[in-house]
């Protein structure tokens, strides 16, 4: 009688800890600038490849460059690590690490007509899709196609979620004059992909 509830006791517990087990994140590729590191990870079971900057919410701020250099390193690699099969999405976490994305956003709603600086939202549009609509234009995933075009995927949308609207003063090393109104500066952002 113990052992049989012994064994129930087993199996409940492994039924809980082996999703947590299947579900990792292997390492594909790192880079660092400064104090900062940006990795590229591949979730094999999610099919979704992950940009991490660490540490965390200390200020890390990765350069456009270093970016779409460590993706287009992750997505060519032949030798192991490397990626398996095919992914169907790219998540890059929040924008204010990439603090070209994020003065991206601010800039072209600033000088959008759609959106109303006063409110804090657009015109005519929910927020989440006037937000994913301005990352789909060709200055953010084109750039991001380009540096995985030699493997042969492409951007075909943009998954938005949690965007903060916010002062100018708020997006992450701005230089340009600061004016009164709200922007949208951040979001956590999840490029969906396909491949040739």
């Amino acid at each position: 009688m113990i052992a049989s509830k012994l064994i129930g006791v087993v199996i409940a517990l492994m039924a809980i800890v082996a999703p947590a087990v299947s579900h990792q994140e292997r390492l594909i590729v790192s880079a660092g600038t400064g104090t900062c590191s940006l990795t590229v990870e591949a979730d094999d079971e999610a099919r979704t490849i992950r940009l991490r900057v660490s540490p965390n919410g200390q200020g890390c701020h990765i350069e456009k460059a270093l970016m779409l250099e460590t993706l287009k390193k992750a997505f060519s690699k032949n030798d192991a690590p490397k990626l398996e099969g095919v992914y169907s999405s790219l998540c890059i976490g929040r924008l204010i690490d990439y603090h070209w994305l994020s003065q991206y956003l601010a800039d072209s709603a600033w000088n959008d007509t759609s959106w109303d600086r006063k409110k804090g939202k657009p015109v005519n549009l929910d927020l989440h899709r006037y937000v994913k609509n301005l990352l789909a234009r060709k200055e953010v995933a084109g750039e991001i196609d380009k540096a995985l075009e030699a493997a042969g995927y492409r951007v075909t949308s943009v998954t938005i979620e949690k965007v903060l609207v916010g002062s100018l003063r708020d997006v992450p090393l701005y230089q340009k004059k600061m004016a009164p109104g709200k922007v949208p500066l951040d979001a956590i952002v999840w490029f969906i992909l396909t491949k040739n």
